[in-house]
């Protein structure tokens, strides 16, 4: 399908599928040649973790998209609903009554009346028998399983924010996934959250299952690959952008695929009705690119960020690149093993990361910038106002 002008091709949102996406490796492919069997069936159950905007939802649709083309069945859980055990039991009855071609058992009767899952027809009636019953729900899960395997695909149960997920829940969910697998029934298990949720997940006692997935580690791209997805995703328009302005933008993106979608939508923008984008329309976008980046990614992420943590980050804005761990204590005013306690939290968290011995560096792009703007209110609360970006006028075609 032709892109106007008017239509920006990048998607700058959480979970949207970008046309062209910002991953290295290949996670997806191996995902379908588990569930083709062609890897171990323990590769069936992946694990994705990674900070905020690296695209843990769109490769979990990816796995999603690779399980349908090879015929399997997935149910989504939420981890906002009520119970994710009754949601994984209300879906895998919808699938069996679809399914099962034993869904509808004929009894005799002289009923002319109809409870709920009954209907009367002359001397029978037909009764939906996943209806109202309390079957137990590794009775129907294994059911399911069985009728999809048997058709030649299998039953995928995923979750994403795994790390919100209730402990208890999750751990009935993952076990009966386990039981599954173990009766050799195709199934398997995908599931996304942020990184240092999923690590304090896996040290519940009851996420062995969870332990043994397949573990995939989202994060940035080389400048080299972020310069390209934004190529290749203009190239597809009716537009084109110059090798230098994708390189610049791929500069200012830092490879965070979030960051990829939002400076080349923005620099779409700035172009106007010009047919190619050039360095100046990328540089006019960085400002609301590196806005759009504070305000989403960091303002939720430091709202939590309080004390000792937050003096701890405000402390390395004096440097100019990565801090020296003992000029941060210093600064602090405490010893230099009482303010490492500061920074392994916001290491896992990660907000931080240690480039070399003795130093440290923030972790995401431009989370100076948002901690500077957290110095200048006094509160984490305003990150995520966004600030008065100037919008320049749009190039006319040329």
């Amino acid at each position: 399908m032709e892109t106007s002008p008017a239509t920006t091709p990048f998607t700058p949102g959480f979970g949207l599928t970008p046309r062209v996406l910002a991953l290295q490796g290949s996670p997806v492919e191996e995902f379908a040649e588990a569930l083709a069997g062609r890897r171990a069936a323990g590769e069936r159950s992946v694990l994705i973790a990674g900070a905020r905007g690296v695209g843990k939802t769109v490769l979990l649709s990816q796995l999603r998209d690779a399980a349908a083309l090879a015929h399997w069945r997935t149910i989504v859980l939420h981890t906002s609903s009520t119970s994710m055990v009754e949601e994984l039991r209300g879906s895998a009855a919808d699938l069996l009554r679809e399914l099962d071609p034993d869904a509808e058992q004929v009894r005799a009767t002289s009923a002319e009346g109809g409870a709920f899952g009954v209907r009367a027809g002359g001397d029978v009636e037909y009764v939906d028998r996943y209806a109202g019953e309390k079957v137990p729900l590794g009775r129907l899960l294994d059911r399911l399983a069985a009728l999809l395997t048997s058709a030649g695909g299998g039953l995928l149960v995923s979750v994403d924010e795994v790390q919100s997920a209730d402990r208890d829940q999750l751990h009935e969910v993952a076990q009966h996934m386990q039981d599954l697998i173990g009766e050799g029934h195709g199934a398997g298990f995908v599931a996304a959250g942020i990184r240092a949720g999923v690590d304090e997940l896996l040290a519940h006692p009851g996420t062995t299952f969870l332990r043994r997935a397949h573990r995939v580690d989202a994060g940035s791209v080389d400048l080299g690959t972020a310069a390209e997805v934004i190529r290749q995703t203009v190239a597809d328009t009716p537009r084109s952008i110059t090798v230098e302005a994708a390189v610049r933008a791929g500069e200012i993106s830092q490879g965070y695929p979030y960051l990829i979608q939002v400076i080349g939508a923005e620099a779409w923008s700035r172009a106007g009705d010009a047919q190619v984008i050039e360095v100046e329309d990328v540089e006019a976008a960085r400002a609301a690119a590196v806005d759009a980046m504070v305000v989403n990614v960091h303002g939720p992420a430091l709202r939590d960020v309080t004390g000792r943590r937050l003096d701890y980050l405000l402390a390395m804005l004096e440097d100019n690149g990565p801090s020296a761990v003992a000029d941060v204590a210093a600064r602090l005013g405490l010893e230099v093993g009482a303010a490492n306690a500061h920074r392994s939290r916001l290491i896992r968290e990660e907000l931080l990361e240690v480039p070399e011995t003795g130093r440290v560096a923030f972790a995401l792009p431009y989370l100076r910038e948002a901690l500077e703007r957290v110095r200048e209110t006094g509160s984490t609360r305003r990150v995520a106002a966004p600030a008065r970006v100037a919008r320049p006028v749009r190039r006319p075609r040329s």
